[in-house]
């Protein structure tokens, strides 16, 4: 499946993009579609945060319909991953925990309720055109077309440690809480699900390795209103 879709790319007006899914790819497309994604990886993450080429491949042989790249003018420029398990509103479990330490071996369940998006990420030098919200929405399409309950993700709080240090300590679930001017979540990647229909749920503790989010992810939410 290849979707074609308009951004808007700043004042320069308008380009395209296409979304195409790692279920509509040939054997002899897949290296060419996993060398797009590495670049994004490496452009996206400082060298000890880049998950190893193994695991994302992994991800694709396991539930190639949860892997979405965004390409632009025949460059990757994002990317997103997901796979089905049931959702449980009192887990505690870690990202590696969800995503069996980012492999799908044992955690994707093709009999689930839900779909889990483990990764949202695009180049930083394409950010501001709307591939991000492009990226959650074909997965929330996703979820309508295999009739899940609902879609959820794990989404760091970039903004919490920076905040705590000039303003004085709150609770990670009084930050998440907080608005600002425009009456939005104050945190930038909360906002950012929040404006894609997400609805932060809890904080996590040790969720994942990150010094500006102090180690907790958000689960944020989305019900499919079709079931």
């Amino acid at each position: 499946m290849t979707i074609e879709m308009e951004s808007m790319a700043g004042e320069g007006g308008m380009t395209n993009i296409s979304v195409v899914s790692g279920a509509s790819i040939s054997p002899n497309e897949r290296t060419k579609f996993m060398d797009g994604v590495m670049e994004v990886e490496h452009n996206s993450w400082p060298p000890e945060l880049v998950g190893p080429r193994w695991k994302y491949e992994s991800r694709l042989e396991i539930f190639p319909d949860g892997f979405f790249s965004a390409v632009e003018d025949g460059k990757t420029r994002g990317f997103t991953i997901s796979e089905i398990m049931n959702y449980d509103p009192d887990s505690k479990k870690s990202w590696n925990e969800l995503t069996d330490n980012g492999t799908f071996k044992t955690t994707h369940n093709p009999e689930g309720d839900s779909l889990y998006v483990s990764t949202v990420v695009v180049a930083k030098d394409a950010q501001g055109k709307g591939i991000g919200g492009e990226l959650v929405d074909v997965q929330k399409e996703l979820v309508k077309r295999l009739r899940l309950k609902r879609l959820f993700l794990g989404a760091r709080a970039p903004g919490y440690d920076k905040y705590c240090r000039e303003n004085g300590e709150v609770t990670v679930e009084d930050y998440i809480k907080l608005k600002n001017e425009k009456d939005e979540p104050f945190d930038p990647e909360i906002r950012f699900y929040s404006r894609q229909g997400l609805r932060p749920t809890k904080a996590i503790p040790d969720f994942e390795p990150d010094d500006a989010s102090r180690n907790y992810g958000v689960v944020m939410v989305w019900d499919n209103a079709s079931m």
